[in-house]
């Protein structure tokens, strides 16, 4: 095969459609992220440990907006495919980090939604702040120590090797606790469910109108916050399905010239999975009370900013002509 069938490179028409759709998904995940960092900041009721690990992911959707996002449009406007240019082995190694960080903290919260339904007593016990702290840093060292073994590759047809390593550490593993966490977590829903309906029959008997159990209404917010998150992890695996399966592909060839054209379509897939973390925020918001109310208060600090600022203009504009 001639030099350009075995290019992984993509034609420049190509390249700038995937500049477009980068630089949205961009600022969509740099807007959202940013939104959901201030309201957790602003809003006392969010200074949870759940919610710390959920800043944490969202620090991580910012860096794909904020950082990998501006590497791909430079890839893709310049039209760079090389897998040994500085902008291909800093693109990959920020990919590498944020995907680890993003499915470690996934599985992070889905423990910490696990022990909250499973064991309240012990969750308060363990899930102390410092424990979150300690969980947070090691999640993000681990992850750029990690994404840093790429500047050891400089083979393309090896690409593949590293890239099922990344999926073993960065899906395979946070994945498994996530299920762990989930499998019992919708186990203990069945039974609290059972428990919740005999205690409103109970209370219907005895009166109509009894007193609400904190008890009962701490569950019922224990369980939502983890289909939260459960609807989360369904959202990130869906759309980074096709990125694992192109890689997956990739791997069982054993064709090295089709190794290298399948790069092609990864291309595609890694802007699919980047596209998560400008969905997440919309759906914090979407789902919990306390995010809703805190994205209206930062959207309405930023209007009557931005309409402040355009009433101080407007006046020193006028005052400048009058004189």
């Amino acid at each position: 095969m001639s030099t350009e069938e075995c290019s992984g490179e993509l034609e420049y028409v190509t390249s700038i459609f995937l500049v477009v759709l980068h630089a949205v998904s961009g600022f969509l995940s740099i807007l959202g992220n940013v939104i959901v960092l201030l309201s957790v900041y602003q809003t006392p009721t969010l200074h949870t440990v759940s919610n710390y690990y959920i800043a944490s992911l969202a620090v991580g959707d910012f860096l794909v907006g904020a950082v990998i996002s501006p590497l791909w449009v430079a890839k893709s406007a310049l039209n760079v495919w090389r897998n040994q240019h500085p902008l291909t082995v800093a693109a990959e190694i920020m990919s590498m980090q944020t995907l680890i960080t993003t499915t470690f903290n996934l599985a992070a919260v889905s423990l910490d939604r696990y022990l909250a339904i499973t064991d309240a007593f012990y969750y308060m016990r363990v899930m102390t702040m410092r424990s979150c702290v300690l969980a947070v840093s090691f999640i993000w060292v681990f992850s750029f120590a990690f994404s840093f073994l790429r500047l050891l590759v400089t083979e393309p047809v090896d690409l593949p090797k590293l890239w099922i390593a990344v999926a073993i550490v960065g899906y395979t593993l946070p994945f498994a606790v996530i299920s762990y966490s989930y499998y019992h977590i919708y186990k203990a829903a069945k039974s609290q469910s059972r428990r919740i309906e005999a205690e409103a029959r109970a209370v219907s008997v005895v009166s109509e109108a009894g007193p609400s159990d904190p008890t009962t209404s701490q569950t019922k917010r224990n369980r939502k916050a983890a289909n939260t998150i459960g609807i989360i992890i369904g959202i990130y695996l869906l759309m980074a399905s096709p990125s694992m399966v192109i890689t997956g592909i990739q791997l069982l060839t054993t064709n090295d010239c089709l190794k290298i054209r399948i790069i092609r379509y990864w291309f595609w897939g890694a802007l699919c999975s980047f596209g998560s973390s400008a969905v997440n925020p919309w759906i914090y918001a979407a789902r919990n009370r306390d995010y809703r109310q805190a994205f209206k208060r930062v959207f309405k600090c930023w209007f009557s900013n931005t309409t402040s600022m355009n009433a101080v203009s407007s006046f020193r504009g006028r005052h400048s002509s009058s004189q």
